[in-house]
């Protein structure tokens, strides 16, 4: 697949292709980030918006049904009649949840609660005379369970979520001379996959054909897996439809980015145990021991010999090599993209040739891996080690780099030709040779 990016972020223009390995590399501040965070939003957003359909109708019928019980109870205060409005009411939410997965017309579903409605008023009639009309209840709840949200609204809804939490919902660039109007597209050849365009404040998404990747995940620090308990309690944008940050802020609760909270989710969730795999005993090799979460004690364990470390005492870069055999072993990297921002940040130069190589396996094996990196050692171990594997038609370099005005960069594809990317690489070095040579005159 090939996703087309024109003005996202501080990037300009990008043809991406995403086929195995996909590596982004450059200056600091071109926008590298950006694409992988955008290209998770996108994966996650076609992916859940059936989900996300059914759960805005389910909060919709939810928020009539106590509004129509809060009004209720200010019509009286007899304590029977209070306990019975109560009960009904539940009884009618949760009716009402199980009939919006029927298939019924309106009238039908307006009758069937009519009647529950009329029947539950005479047993109150009973009991006391109360000034209040429940009546016009089912044609609300018909309206509600029939009026199912629109798949346009929902993808738009659950687009911009992801990319609040991900983009403080910056998309398109605000400092670009030409215009606001951002513009994404996903190919596979001349098939349109996908389209997403608009500005800030406006976007329209059309999902034409389904997509290969079922799901994504972002890995951004090692560091965070030091909060995991935090973060994976934490607030996000998909747990309330109001300002989430400000809420939680309120409130003092904990907020996350959905893309931390997701990866975090998926590496505390109780892993299958597989059975070894090449893969994953190179990956116990490379840390010299076993990472894995720990549910009993809310934490990661790094087991070595007969010594068991947790949490803080764990290197970054063993956190993160763990992380990546959690994925695995669990299924997460089937049929999905995994995002890789930085990932030499925390290891040293030996593992990340290491890193290089079980990447390359990790894509031999049909998985698909999106990074970002600024290390010569890493990106040259990648080129190499793909080299000898012939992966050459699933593989993919590019360069990061900064154009005029500031705040604006492009990505170009230096498959064939990645000395871009080592001649910007190599320039604090070449400058140390310099100042070396000086001292010496």
């Amino acid at each position: 697949m090939r996703v087309v990016f024109k003005n996202i972020g501080m990037v300009e223009e990008a043809d991406i292709r995403l086929d195995g390995l996909t590596v982004i590399a450059g200056e600091n501040d071109t926008g590298k980030s950006t694409i992988g965070k955008t290209l998770f939003s996108i994966v996650k957003t076609f992916n859940r918006f059936e989900d996300d359909m059914r759960d805005y109708q389910v909060l919709d019928i939810e928020r009539f049904i106590e509004y129509s019980f809060f009004k209720f109870r200010e019509s009286s205060s007899n304590p029977s009649i209070l306990e019975m409005g109560k009960k009904f009411f539940d009884e009618l939410k949760t009716e009402a949840f199980a009939w919006s997965l029927k298939d019924h017309t309106k009238e039908v579903i307006s009758k069937h609660f009519s009647e529950s409605i009329a029947q539950f008023s005479g047993s109150l009639q009973k009991i006391a005379r109360l000034d209040v009309d429940l009546s016009d209840i089912s044609v609300k709840i018909s309206d509600l369970i029939t009026n199912k949200p629109s798949k346009e609204e929902v993808l738009k809804i659950t687009f911009s979520k992801y990319i609040q939490s991900a983009l403080n919902g910056e998309i398109a660039n605000r400092f670009s001379n030409k215009d606001s109007d951002f513009f994404i597209e996903g190919k596979e050849g001349e098939l349109s996959l996908f389209q997403i365009s608009g500005e800030h404040k406006s976007v329209k998404l059309e999902l034409k054909e389904p997509l290969y990747f079922k799901d994504a995940t972002f890995i951004e620090s090692p560091v965070l897996l030091n909060l995991a308990d935090n973060i994976r309690s934490a607030k996000t944008e998909f747990d309330m439809d109001v300002d989430v940050r400000q809420k939680t802020r309120m409130l003092n609760q904990p907020y996350a980015p959905e893309y931390m909270r997701d990866m975090i989710l998926k590496l505390t969730k109780q892993p299958v145990r597989a059975q070894h795999s090449p893969i994953a005993d190179d990956l116990d090799r490379m840390i010299h021991g076993e990472f894995y979460y720990d549910p009993n004690l809310y934490d990661f364990v790094f087991k070595k010999g007969d010594e068991k470390f947790g949490g803080v005492s764990i290197s970054p870069g063993i956190k993160y090599l763990g992380s990546l055999k959690i994925l695995y072993q669990c299924g997460f990297l089937n049929n999905s993209l995994l995002v890789l921002d930085e990932p030499e940040t925390h290891l040293h130069p030996k593992w990340q040739v290491q890193l290089a190589e079980l990447i390359v396996k990790l894509v031999e094996a049909g998985n698909h891996i999106l990074l970002t990196s600024h290390s010569p050692y890493f990106i040259e171990a990648l080129m190499q080690y793909s080299d000898h594997k012939s992966m050459k038609y699933k593989r993919a370099f590019y360069f990061g780099k900064a154009v005029k005005p500031p705040f604006t960069s492009r990505i170009i594809d230096v498959t064939h030709d990645l000395s871009p990317i080592f001649e910007v690489l190599a320039e604090p070095f070449e400058k140390l040779e310099l100042e070396q040579l000086r001292d010496r005159k």
